[in-house]
């Protein structure tokens, strides 16, 4: 995505007009220019949830789905955790294998399996209290 976005920072509320950095490239990040908060790693604590297994994907399909929806939720919203359905099968051990490597990449704070059949991802801020 190179288009121009307009993002509001959630300490101070000035508005933005920038490129959207990627999931992948987290450093440097934007900052604020009135308050130099981060503009992307701070979240407002909301959750959206995604299904990525029910609709007959194959394990690339379900993959790309993954990837889109992170990519998205980092450059267009503020919220803070996405919970993937992922189902029990191969689709939910090839998207746990990919969150523990984004893990040790520090692209992804923290995941944790809510159940079988969903993933809780952390996007923005620490890492999940048990």
């Amino acid at each position: 995505m190179s288009e121009m976005i307009t993002r509001q920072c959630l300490v101070c509320g000035l508005e933005h007009r920038l490129v959207p950095p990627s999931l992948l490239a987290r450093t440097p990040e934007p900052v604020c220019v009135k308050c130099d908060s981060p503009l992307f790693s701070v979240g407002d604590g909301s959750q959206l949830t995604v299904d990525i297994a029910h609709q007959h994907e194959t394990v690339k399909q379900a993959l790309a789905k993954f990837e889109l929806t992170l990519e998205r939720v980092w450059q267009t919203s503020h919220v803070s955790d996405v919970r993937l359905v992922v189902g029990g099968g191969l689709i939910r051990d090839a998207v746990l294998a990919e969150l523990h490597f984004r893990k040790t990449q520090g692209t992804v704070p923290d995941f944790r399996e809510e159940n079988r059949g969903a993933v809780l991802v952390r996007l923005r801020g620490n890492v999940f209290a048990d």
